[in-house]
């Protein structure tokens, strides 16, 4: 590895501002154009409850954190990094002498930045906390700022592609470290079944019984172009949970669709749930992931999705659990065929909290 450092381009602002769908759409267009690049949602790296992770710990785990996994995909030769997410507006930057970062900060006006902020789902109640949030970048005043007021995200993507690297580098395989200890439970199953909303659910209730537990949803670190790549994903495990660790977590609860070999040698010990639904269930359940009714995360394919393509993610949620269903393998099966969200996510937790 050469001694000059890896482009970073950040986008950061108040929810509603495009940072998510700017970053994610650089990432696209660089891969696209043949570039070794990778994204990182900086929220992702952050999701551990209190003690220790609440207040003003949480910048500082998701900062570490963020170093973590950005080192990891420096050492496997990607040639630009792209990060999305909210920073400290007392401490935006973060050093290092690996990594050049540029920090944009998305900014649009107040009657934009509400029409995007209800658009995506979110209450009209937080719109005061969403104003005071962006009264407050501005007048911090850190980074690039770059107003977006009437641009498509389309363009926004198309003002800072200039911006990246393209290069299509060499790709060297990643080093996932030894096995770390757990407890660490893994949510499987196919698309669509309910992983993420139970998971977290079992998660936030952890929390309320203050137990410092953290959660990593794998797909998030698993976007690398060229990719897919499980190896890189395990080594990205390794890496934030050793965070997590540092910062007093107790307990791991991961989300994946599948647990492959070169993740189970992050730990040393895993309890697999896998969960399980019939043809109705998983089709009705497409069909509310596409209608919003689950959170807005990087790369979502049903967010919004058309008929057709709600028809060929259910078909493909189908299979995926018909042949999980064949799969040998240590672990418990929950059927959440005719089961509201909320009873599986009680189910769940009795089986985290034993």
């Amino acid at each position: 590895m050469g001694t000059a450092k890896t482009p970073v381009l950040w986008t950061t602002g108040a929810p509603g501002a495009g940072k998510t769908t700017t970053a994610w759409g650089l990432y696209r267009r660089i891969g696209e154009a043949g570039g070794n690049v990778a994204y990182v949602d900086i929220d992702q790296l952050g999701l551990i409850g209190p003690p220790p992770g609440g207040g003003d710990a949480a910048h500082a785990i998701k900062a570490a954190n963020l170093l973590r996994v950005l080192e990891n995909l420096r050492a496997r030769g990607t040639a630009q990094l792209v990060v999305s997410g909210v920073v400290d507006p007392a401490k935006p930057y973060i050093e290092s002498r690996d990594f050049d970062f540029t920090l944009v900060r998305l900014t649009c006006d107040r009657d934009e930045l509400r029409s995007r902020f209800l658009g995506r789902g979110s209450p009209a109640a937080a719109l005061p906390d969403l104003f005071a949030v962006a009264d407050a970048y501005d007048r911090g005043g850190f980074g690039e700022e770059l107003d977006t007021t009437g641009q498509h995200p389309d363009e926004t993507v198309e003002a800072l592609f200039p911006r990246c690297v393209v290069d299509n580098g060499s790709v060297r395989p990643p080093d996932p470290g030894r096995p770390l200890p757990g407890p660490v439970t893994v949510v499987t199953g196919p698309t669509a079944v309910g992983k993420s909303t139970a998971a977290f659910s079992a998660l936030r209730d952890l929390w309320e019984r203050d137990l410092p537990v953290a959660y990593v949803d794998l797909a998030q670190l698993g976007f690398v172009h060229p990719g897919p790549d499980p190896a890189l994903e395990a080594a990205l495990l390794s890496a934030v949970w050793r965070g997590y660790r540092d910062a007093g977590a107790k307990h791991l609860i991961v989300v994946a669709r599948e647990f492959r070999p070169e993740h189970w040698r992050v730990f040393d010990a895993v309890t697999v749930v896998h969960l399980d639904a019939d043809e109705p269930a998983l089709t009705e359940r497409v069909r509310r992931r596409a209608e919003g009714e689950s959170a807005l995360l990087a790369g979502d394919e049903l967010r919004g999705a058309p008929p057709g393509v709600r028809d060929r993610v259910a078909a493909r949620a189908i299979a995926e659990a018909a042949r999980m269903r064949g799969d040998a393998g240590d672990r418990v099966v929950l059927d959440t065929s005719g089961q509201e969200p909320a009873e599986t996510a009680a189910a769940l937790l009795a089986l985290v909290a034993q």
